[in-house]
């Protein structure tokens, strides 16, 4: 048998290196050290171009949250990837319990590499609330695993009064833009949340701060906005923005037993309007008796999402679970409930990484 065209081996290896674990480095890493051939291939900007589009969504390598009741001073890193190389449970003191009215400045920490940049507070008043997101600043970056890359920091702030400003930190210039102000319509903003959690969609980030109101924050072009949140009520609380499945602002209301994802949307004469898409019964998503606590009522609340996919997690007053719409898988990823629960879930592609350096073994 002839030996096969190099064109033709070239792809089948390629084939074979698209299905190795993206959240297991340590595969890639030995697969590139075998010779110059299989480096090459995988070095190559083909490869990842290839291994992103096959892959999707980077995937969950673990979640940055603070304890609630069970874990009440700072922070946990908790590792949720089976491999060797994954980033180590980890605590951060001192994180969300801090009183805002106090910060001298934010952390940016990268659990993978364990680098940490201290970033110093901008002149804005955080009364009642506050909410911040990194942005990669790298140009031409594909964003599988940004690591040590110049970025910005994206900071909006509630103060007293109707006052909400916002501003974005350059790690480039070390420096703060000008801020960016806006008054909310009511005398008295309610903040429902210390840390608001923000969502990317397109080029803006949106986020929930006060009753009934999102706030709308462009980095591009330092905008800041507000419209209205329609689906009211208790969502305020344990409801999250996130990304619809079309790509454009969605919205998750919990109600009891219930999870309705909404939409917003434009009409073909111009109006923006919220869309219900879909309602899902929590009783037969979760596992049977996960909503049946002892003395406490039946209701779950979201936690978090990830960026980019249509995965969520949601908490009821016992336990947390990750939750993928698109094929109803749900997976048990803490131990404990609602109660002042916060979750970041860290997505990154550990292996497009560390296959280029040689790390990971």
């Amino acid at each position: 048998m002839p030996p096969l065209p190099p064109a033709l081996l070239d792809e089948l290896l390629e084939e074979v290196f698209l299905r190795l674990p993206p959240d297991e480095p340590d595969h890639l890493v030995r697969a590139s050290s075998v010779c110059k051939l299989w480096r090459r291939l995988i070095a190559g900007r083909g490869f990842r171009r290839r291994y992103l589009k096959f892959h999707g969504a980077p995937p969950v390598l673990g979640l940055l949250h603070n304890g609630g009741r069970t874990f009440p001073s700072g922070a946990r890193f908790v590792p949720t990837s089976a491999s060797r190389s994954r980033p180590a449970d980890h605590v951060l003191p001192d994180w969300i319990r801090r009183n805002v009215k106090e910060i001298s400045g934010l952390l940016v920490w990268d659990p993978v590499t364990g680098d940490r940049r201290h970033v110093p507070s901008p002149n804005m008043s955080f009364t009642l609330g506050f909410g911040a997101a990194v942005l990669c600043a790298a140009q031409g970056c594909d964003h599988c695993s940004c690591h040590r890359g110049p970025f910005n920091v994206a900071l909006v702030a509630i103060g007293q009064g109707r006052e909400i400003t916002a501003c974005l930190y350059s790690s480039e210039t070390g420096t703060w833009s000008q801020l960016a102000s806006i008054q909310h319509p009511h005398d008295y903003p309610y903040c429902c949340a210390k840390h608001m959690r923000s969502v990317l969609v397109g080029d803006a980030l949106y986020f929930i701060g006060m009753k009934d109101q999102i706030i709308e924050y462009r980095p591009g072009t330092l905008r800041l906005s507000l419209f209205d949140l329609l689906p009211k009520g208790r969502a305020m609380i344990f409801g999250k923005l996130m990304m619809a499945e079309d790509g454009g602002l969605g919205f998750a209301k919990p109600d009891g037993a219930t999870l309705t994802l909404w939409s917003r949307k434009t009409s073909p004469n111009g109006a923006v309007g919220w869309a219900q898409r879909l309602v899902i019964n929590l009783e037969t998503l979760l596992p049977p008796g996960a909503l049946l606590v002892p003395s406490e009522p039946c209701m779950a609340g979201v936690f978090g999402f990830v960026e980019g996919t249509q995965v969520i997690f949601v908490g009821t007053s016992a336990r947390v679970y990750m939750v993928e719409l698109e094929s109803g898988q749900v997976r048990k990823v803490l131990d404990q409930g609602y109660h002042g629960t916060v979750v970041f879930p860290y997505t990154s592609f550990p292996a497009m990484g560390a296959a280029r350096t040689g790390q990971g073994q």
